[in-house]
């Protein structure tokens, strides 16, 4: 499937995802000997340890796996955003520019997540060896600024989108007067009927793929997460 290019910001912002995968899992197999054999993985309400489980390379790498889960899942949406089903791809074309625009969010989200992770790695290991509960202040703090940061990327997508410019109304490409259908149009992204906002062409399968993975995410993956830490008492 023909591939619009990826932004400046988009192949960066790769990079970084994959730094910070290298980074924390070297972090934690290197730190893995000195951790001890129980680790604390629950604490009463003075911080003081009083449930413990066994050292175990997936209990450690956890933090890991949820970076990787991440990066899968983002980074497949961004990949279905920049998916095109012609070669004829022009970087001038709205389209085009909202498609590139839309995966540099997904992929700029995925990094300060990751990120995100990458210091939860950290802290965790420093909780494990200390004994005393509580990831720290640094981690609350990290959390809201990654909370500001997913924000304003939000909001500099929103302005990069822009106003797309209505197309003439053609009756067999409308399902239900919002839903746009049209399998001969390469784009993913079109204009609503009105013009005021963007939507997805639902003729091209992408559009259903996406949707799918996006469902996933919001409700699949918040119910495996649970269980892995209801599983080890994170």
């Amino acid at each position: 499937m023909p591939i619009i290019p990826p932004s400046r910001l988009s192949r960066r912002a790769a990079a970084g995802l994959a730094l910070s995968l290298l980074g924390t899992a070297s972090f934690l197999l290197l730190r893995y000997p000195a951790l001890p054999d129980l680790l604390p993985v629950h604490f009463n309400r003075l911080g003081v340890p009083d449930g413990w489980q066994y050292r175990t390379v997936p209990r450690v790498l956890m933090p890991l796996f949820v970076q990787l889960a991440l990066v899968l899942s983002l980074g497949a949406i961004a990949a279905l955003l920049l998916s095109r089903s012609t070669e004829d791809v022009s970087a001038d074309a709205p389209d085009v520019r909202a498609a590139s625009a839309a995966a540099d969010t997904v992929l700029l989200i995925a990094l300060i997540w990751v990120s995100f992770q990458a210091y939860a790695a950290f802290a965790l290991v420093r909780m494990w060896m200390g004994g005393r509960g509580g990831l720290g202040p640094v981690y609350t703090a990290l959390e809201v600024v990654g909370l500001v940061v997913t924000l304003a990327v939000a909001v500099r997508a929103h302005a990069r989108f822009g106003q797309p410019v209505p197309r003439p109304f053609v009756p067999e490409h409308w399902r239900f007067s919002q839903l746009y259908k049209n399998p001969d149009d390469p784009a993913l992204f079109v204009p609503t009927r009105d013009g005021t906002r963007w939507t997805l062409n639902f003729g091209r399968p992408v559009a259903a793929a996406l949707l799918g993975v996006v469902l996933v995410l919001g409700v699949v993956a918040p119910t495996v997460v649970l269980a892995l830490a209801l599983r080890y008492n994170f």
